[in-house]
């Protein structure tokens, strides 16, 4: 009885396993999704690879080189999007490795995590001025020619590599011997030192050589003051400055009541500044003339408005040498370092006389009446020539020499009327007609601004009025070029 009960537990117990079998590959028919590891050898403990990206599980692979395949598609994605570098994995990728028995893995599932979970960074070379980072480039040749291309926007190739040969062999730097009208760069540099240094960015940070050296030309923005000139606008200095309005007066608070400003007045503004220059040291010898001076000397016996020279001036010479130092192209500062006369200058020494002949004319006519207005000017009226000019409703009915002569004539003269004509003894001769009365007569000597009569209406004339003509050298002018 104890042996028939002892067959039955046993039956039960493999009827058990039996039924935990069907289970088993019932949930593995129904889990396609599942892999499970060949029987080979009729061994059912395998090895397998968990995956942990910086200590994060992304899945089990059955082989390591599920994980290396992956990397590398990964890797070559990479540089068919972003350009063929050497990239960097900037995770840390670390297998695990386990015993099972009957082992579950994803070697698809596993992949597409890991590369999910992955970056990169490549080799490249930062460009900095200070401290201040202005951009990544792909190689060291890339960066040299950064610094290369700026230098040579203001230097020639030859200069540099003259002045990098005189480097190179240590030689202090000597003033060349330079002939006259001769220059010669002697040094270049960056204001502020361009820093090159190796460094690892994302692909996306990296940006061509002309694309950095316009970053470096173009700076940064900063504050500066502003001196109006004559003529300057709020609207033209925020247009030289690129400015809105609200920028201008947000800086300038005080002008938005009074938005007038005023020449010398100060306003603060902003503009690029480069965050480094091209800074040229320039060596140059020229000669150039020194100015002679010139003495004037009175001499009583001369006429007053005759010159003579009594010692022709000649220019000097002198020899000099300096250096300048431009940034960007515009000169900053120029230091003299030689400077020696080669010819001393002869001084010009004039007579001016200051003889006053009272019968000679100065050149320049003054206003012939005591106030008044040009009632006709000279040219065409009435279809008959007009040969002077007209003067009406003066102060007063004076008439004045309009620069200082010999009376040539004084007397009734036709249509002229009362009329009186003044050798000038320059080669000028004025007139004076349709004078009421005259109050000088013919040789006398008058004076620039002597009373000679009083106007009238005289001869053929239609109201008080003085008719006033001028002559040079025989040839009838018009008066008001020589009033």
């Amino acid at each position: 009885m104890q042996t028939q009960n002892t067959t039955e537990r046993l039956n039960h117990k493999m009827m058990l396993f039996l039924a935990a079998v069907i289970v088993t590959l019932s949930t593995f028919a129904m889990n396609s999704s599942v892999t499970y590891a060949h029987h080979d050898d009729n061994q059912l403990i395998k090895t397998i690879f968990h995956v942990y990206v910086d200590g994060k599980k992304v899945g089990t692979v059955r082989e390591q080189s599920v994980v290396d395949e992956a990397v590398e598609q990964y890797l070559q994605e990479t540089k068919e999007k972003n350009g063929n570098y050497a990239y960097t994995i900037n995770e840390s990728i670390e297998l695990k490795p386990e015993k099972m028995f009957r082992p579950e893995f994803d070697n698809e599932a596993a992949s597409e995590a890991l590369k999910e979970s992955l970056s990169v960074s490549l080799d490249a070379y930062r460009i900095a001025v200070g401290s201040q980072t202005i951009a990544y480039v792909s190689s060291e040749k890339e960066a040299l020619d950064i610094l290369l291309k700026l230098k040579l926007e203001h230097v020639s190739k030859e200069n540099l590599d003259a002045i990098e040969k005189t480097k190179s062999g240590n030689k202090q730097s000597e003033m060349p011997q330079l002939q006259p009208g001769e220059s010669k760069v002697i040094d270049v540099e960056f204001s502020t030192p361009i820093v090159v240094r190796k460094s690892q960015v994302a692909a996306n940070e990296l940006v061509s050589v002309d694309d950095a050296i316009k970053r470096i030309k173009e700076g940064t923005l900063r504050k500066k003051e502003h001196i109006i000139q004559e003529g300057e606008t709020v609207e033209s200095i925020t247009e030289k400055y690129h400015l809105t309005l609200d920028q201008f007066f947000t800086m300038n608070p005080r002008l938005i009541l009074t938005s007038v400003i005023r020449e010398g007045e100060r306003v603060i503004v902003t503009e690029k500044k480069p965050f480094t220059e091209v800074i040229v040291y320039e060596a140059t010898r020229a000669q150039r003339e020194i100015p002679f001076k010139t003495e004037e000397q009175e001499d009583g016996k001369l006429e007053k408005g005759v010159t003579k020279t009594l010692q022709k001036g000649e220019n000097g010479l002198e020899d000099i040498t300096y250096t300048l130092r431009k940034a960007d192209g515009k000169l900053v500062q120029k230091d003299v370092l030689n400077q020696k006369q080669v010819k001393a200058p002869v001084d010009e020494i004039l007579k001016i006389g200051t003889k006053v002949v009272p019968s000679k004319g100065t050149g320049t006519l003054s206003w012939p009446a005591v106030g008044g207005y040009i009632s006709s000017h000279k040219g065409t009226r009435w279809g008959r020539e007009h040969k002077g000019m007209d003067i009406a409703r003066p102060s007063n009915r004076s008439i004045l020499a309009a620069d200082n002569g010999t009376v040539a004539f004084a007397g009734w003269d036709g249509d002229y009327g009362n009329k009186i004509i003044i050798n000038h003894n320059n080669g000028m001769r004025t007139v004076y007609a349709h004078l009421s009365s005259i109050s000088v007569s013919k040789g006398a000597v008058v004076q620039k601004g002597s009373k000679i009569g009083v106007m009238g209406s005289t001869g053929q004339s239609t109201g008080i009025h003085l008719h006033f003509e001028v002559y040079k050298d025989g040839a009838l002018k018009d008066p008001e070029d020589y009033l």
